[in-house]
C-alpha cells in the first residue's frame, strides 16, 4: 500500500476518533441545526429539547447519537449495549447543553476565531497535538514533510474542513475560558502555604480526652424542652430533600428453552460438519462470538475448572463440549499438548473447621474422617458430609488443577510433595485441617480452539418478556399492583428511598425513571422500562417532599447529639482546667502522670498538608498545631475524635532555597486548581440560570 494512502487512512481513522471525542464541535458539519432556523415545517412533537430558546429535534439529537456509536463500535469492535447507547445519549445531551450555553457567551462576548487564526495554527511550528502524533514515530521524530503533503493534499479537503471547524469551537472555548478566568489569580500567601503545609516537619506530642468515656451518661441531664430547643437552633441541618421510593417487579431479559435449544442445535450441526472433516477452527472463526484463541497454549489454572478437565482429559484432535459456562456454551477442539515448565496438581479436600477454637476436636475429626478415607470409603461422599469448604464440597471436594503459588503454603507443601492417588493429613492452615487426596500431576500445555456461542434471548422472546410486561401494566392499573404481582407470581422489590436527579439503587442514574418518580403522585404505575437487565414496571410506594424533618423522628437521635455535645462541654471544661495546673515550662507527661489511665502520643516529622497518622485530616487539630510555638501547650481543641492538648516539640526551619526552588511549580499547581473549580462553579450557574427542555424520556425508554 503506498505510503500516503496508509497517511491518509491514518488520519481518517483518527477522525472517527476525533469526532467520537469532540462530538458537539462539529455538528455543523453533520448537519445539526440546534437554532432551528433551517427546520420552521418540524413540529412541536419532534422536539426532543430547547436550551436557551435552542430547539433541539429528536431526529438531528439520534443522528449525533448514531454516529457517536459507530465511532465507539470502531475503537472497540462491538456494538454498544442499551446502557452504554444511553450512557451516550447522556453524554450527548450533557455536551449540547455545555456547547449551547457556551456558544451564547461566546456570542454575548464578540468572540471569534478568524480561518486565518487557524490556518496559522494547523501550518505553524506547534500544529494541534491531536495531529501531529499521527505523524510522530515510536521515537518521538515529527515528520513535517509527510505531515504538510497529508494536510496539503486535495483529496483530504473534506476531512480537513471538519477538522478546521472542530478546532475553531475548541479555539472559542480557549478564549471564552481565557476571559471568564482571568480574574482568577495566585498571591503569594497562597504559595507560601501551600509550601509550609507540604514541606515543613512537625514534631509534637499530645493528650486525647474522650467524651464518651470521660463522662458517663448518667452524669449528663437535659428535659423534653432542652431537646425541642436543640431541634430548633440546628434546624437547618435536619433538611431534606425531596425523596421518592418505588415498588418494582422485573421482568428479566432471560432466554427461553427454545432460544437454548437452538444454540445446542447450531453446536449439533458444527459438530456434525466437523466429525464429516470441515476444518473446526474455519467453523469457529466464522461462528464463535468472541476470539477462537487457536495460537495460544493454556497452562493448567488459566482455563474454566469444566473445560479444563475435559480438555486435558482428551487427547489431541478431539472434540470436547459442548460445555455451558457463565458466558454461554463452549464447544472445542484440543489442537496439540505440549510439555510446559511447570507441573499442576489436581486434588480434593475436605475442609473441617476449627469451631468455638477447638482446634483438639476439629483435630479428632479431621484424624476420623482421613481414617475413613484410607480405609475405602468413597472420598467425594466424605467431602460431601463433613467438608467446610462451601465452593468444593457439593463436588465432592474438587480442586480442580492448580500450580505452585495458587494454594496458602502448607497445604501446597503437603499435595506437592505427595503421590497420584495418596490421601494426605491433616494439614493445618488458616482454615482449619485438610484431608487432600491427589488425583492427578500434569506438567502439559495445551492449544484449543475454542468456538462461543452465548444463548441470547431471541426477538420472539424479548416480545413474549414485553408483552408480560404490558399485560401486567393493564392488570395492575385496574387492580391491585400487590395483588396482580401475587397472582402471577412476580416478585415484588422495593427501592430504597432515592433524590430528584440522584442514583436511583438498583438502577443508577436513570433521567426517565426519575422523572416518572417525581412528576407522578403517589401509587401512579409506570409503563414498562426497558432496561438492560429486562423489563422494570415501577410503582411510587412513598413520597416525602423537602422540608425539615420532623421532631419525633429525630428525637431519638437528637437526643443523642444533645447528650454528646453536654459531654463535650463537660470535658472541654475539665481539660481546661487541667490546662491551667501547668506552668510555662511544663511538659504534658507531667499532666499525664497526675491522670491515671492518661498517655501521651507522639507524633514525628508529619506535615500538615498530609494524612497526620491516628489523627487523620483534623482541620481544628491541624490549625491549633500551626499556631504553636515549640515548647508551648496548646488551649483545650476540640477535634473529630474528642479533646485535644497538644505540645509542639519542633519544627523545621523554613527552608528559602527549595521554595524557591518550587515556587512557580506551586503557583502553577494552585492556579489550575482555582481556574478548573472556578469554571466548572461558573459553568453550574449557567446551567442553574437556563432555561432548559428536556425531553428524552418521551423519545427513548
Amino acid at each position: 500500500m503506498p505510503l500516503m494512502t496508509k497517511i491518509r487512512e491514518s488520519l481518517s481513522t483518527f477522525f472517527s476518533i476525533f469526532a467520537g471525542l469532540f462530538v458537539i464541535y462539529i455538528v455543523l458539519d453533520w448537519g445539526m441545526d440546534i437554532t432551528g432556523r433551517r427546520h420552521q415545517d418540524r413540529t412541536k412533537s419532534q422536539e426532543i429539547g430547547e436550551i436557551n430558546g435552542h430547539v433541539i429535534y429528536a431526529k438531528d439529537f439520534a443522528d449525533l447519537v448514531r454516529r457517536a456509536a459507530d465511532n465507539q463500535k470502531k475503537q472497540s469492535g462491538t456494538e454498544p449495549d442499551e446502557e452504554q447507547q444511553k450512557s451516550l445519549r447522556d453524554q450527548i445531551w450533557n455536551e449540547l447543553v455545555d456547547q449551547t450555553l457556551y456558544d451564547d457567551q461566546i456570542k454575548r462576548l464578540g468572540i471569534t476565531v478568524p480561518d486565518q487564526e487557524i490556518v496559522d495554527w494547523v501550518r505553524g511550528d506547534n500544529p494541534p497535538s491531536f495531529l501531529k502524533q499521527q505523524f510522530t514515530d515510536s521515537t518521538g521524530t515529527f515528520n513535517r514533510q509527510q505531515y504538510e503533503a497529508t494536510i496539503m493534499d486535495p483529496k483530504n479537503k473534506d476531512i480537513m474542513v471538519q477538522v478546521e471547524d472542530g478546532l475553531r469551537k475548541q479555539r472559542e472555548r480557549e478564549k471564552l475560558q481565557s476571559i471568564i478566568l482571568a480574574s482568577v489569580q495566585v498571591d503569594e500567601d497562597e504559595i507560601l502555604q501551600r509550601f509550609l503545609d507540604q514541606n515543613t516537619k512537625y514534631n509534637a506530642d499530645y493528650m486525647l480526652f474522650d467524651p464518651n468515656v470521660l463522662v458517663k451518661d448518667s452524669a449528663v441531664k437535659f428535659s423534653e424542652d432542652d431537646v425541642r430547643r436543640y431541634y430548633n437552633e440546628h434546624s437547618d441541618e435536619y433538611k431534606v430533600d425531596a425523596t421518592r421510593q418505588m415498588k418494582y417487579v422485573l421482568f428479566p431479559n432471560n432466554p427461553s428453552h427454545a432460544d437454548t435449544a437452538s444454540v445446542l442445535t447450531a453446536l449439533e450441526n458444527i459438530q456434525k460438519s466437523a466429525s464429516e472433516g470441515a476444518d473446526f477452527v474455519e467453523l469457529a472463526r466464522q461462528q464463535s462470538e468472541s476470539p477462537v484463541g487457536d495460537s495460544l497454549f493454556h497452562k493448567h489454572g488459566d482455563l474454566p475448572q469444566d473445560e479444563e478437565l475435559a480438555v486435558f482429559s482428551a487427547k489431541a484432535g478431539d472434540l470436547v463440549g459442548p460445555l455451558k459456562e457463565i458466558d454461554g456454551y463452549h464447544f472445542l477442539k484440543v489442537l496439540e499438548f505440549r510439555s510446559g515448565q511447570n507441573e499442576a496438581i489436581h486434588a480434593s479436600h475436605i475442609l473441617i473447621n476449627i469451631e468455638n477454637n477447638d482446634s483438639a476436636r476439629a483435630l479428632q475429626l479431621a484424624r476420623d474422617v482421613l481414617a475413613q478415607a484410607k480405609n475405602g470409603k468413597d472420598f467425594a461422599t466424605l467431602a460431601m458430609q463433613y467438608s467446610k469448604d462451601p465452593g468444593t464440597a457439593q463436588r465432592g471436594g474438587d480442586l480442580g488443577w492448580f500450580g505452585k503459588g495458587r494454594m496458602v503454603k502448607p497445604f501446597e507443601d503437603a499435595a506437592f510433595k505427595a503421590r497420584v492417588g495418596q490421601i494426605v493429613g491433616p494439614i493445618r492452615t488458616t482454615f482449619g485441617y485438610h484431608i487432600i487426596k491427589i488425583i492427578a500431576r500434569d506438567d502439559r500445555d495445551v492449544r484449543v480452539a475454542d468456538l462461543r456461542m452465548p444463548v441470547h434471548p431471541s426477538s420472539d422472546t424479548q416480545s413474549d418478556i414485553s408483552q408480560h410486561a404490558q399485560d401486567f401494566v393493564y392488570l395492575a392499573k385496574q387492580g391491585s399492583f400487590d395483588r396482580e404481582a401475587e397472582q402471577s407470581k412476580y416478585r415484588v422489590q422495593v427501592t430504597a428511598p432515592f433524590q430528584k436527579g440522584a442514583v436511583i439503587p438498583g438502577f443508577g442514574i436513570n433521567a426517565e425513571i426519575n422523572k416518572f418518580a417525581f412528576n407522578n403522585k403517589l401509587g401512579s404505575i409506570s409503563d414498562p422500562f426497558q432496561l438492560q437487565q429486562g423489563y422494570v414496571v415501577f410503582m411510587i410506594s412513598d413520597v416525602k417532599e423537602a422540608g425539615i424533618r420532623p421532631f419525633d423522628e429525630l428525637k431519638i437521635n437528637l437526643e443523642a447529639r444533645l447528650r454528646h455535645d453536654k459531654k463535650v462541654e463537660v470535658t472541654k471544661t475539665n481539660v481546661l482546667a487541667l490546662r491551667k495546673t501547668l506552668a510555662p515550662g511544663d511538659s504534658l507527661g507531667k499532666l499525664a502522670m497526675s491522670q491515671p489511665g492518661s498517655t501521651v502520643q507522639h507524633l514525628a516529622d508529619f506535615t500538615l498538608g498530609g494524612f497526620i497518622p491516628a489523627i487523620g485530616r483534623d482541620l481544628n487539630f491541624i490549625g491549633a498545631t500551626a499556631a504553636l510555638r515549640p515548647g508551648e501547650i496548646s488551649p483545650p481543641v476540640e477535634g473529630l475524635r474528642g479533646i485535644y492538648l497538644i505540645q509542639l516539640k519542633s519544627k523545621s526551619a523554613f527552608d528559602s532555597s527549595a521554595y524557591n526552588t518550587q515556587r512557580e511549580t506551586l503557583r502553577t499547581q494552585i492556579l489550575t486548581e482555582k481556574k478548573n473549580r472556578f469554571f466548572t462553579d461558573w459553568t453550574d450557574q449557567l446551567k442553574k440560570n437556563a432555561d432548559i427542555v428536556d425531553n428524552r424520556d418521551t423519545f427513548y425508554r
